[in-house]
């Protein structure tokens, strides 16, 4: 098995931001979100902001990594190349 997110559409999309998503109950909340900045058609850096609260103290941490989108026909032909027959796509409605 193997899994990418759906590169295909994000390159053509090319967000800017990944929505908050909110972890924890109160006075020891996280807060994540990440921003996108696209340096070509298939390159990104992804910013990962991490804000955490810690009884009435907030800290926020911030990371950044370069990603290149994969596309499916690429890892269909590396998977294929590395001796997997009948590779099969997946959506997640259709995996769970």
């Amino acid at each position: 098995m193997a899994s990418i997110r759906d590169c295909d559409n994000l390159i053509l999309q090319r967000p800017a931001i990944q929505a908050p998503a909110f972890y924890g109950e109160r006075g020891a909340r996280r807060i994540v979100h990440q921003v996108w900045d696209w340096i070509d058609h298939e390159r990104h850096t992804v910013h990962i902001y991490i804000t955490m609260q810690s009884g009435e103290e907030w800290t926020a941490h911030h990371f950044a990594t370069e990603y290149r989108c994969l596309l499916r026909d690429e890892l269909a032909s590396a998977l294929t190349s590395a001796g997997f027959e009948h590779v099969k796509w997946l959506t997640p409605e259709e995996s769970g």
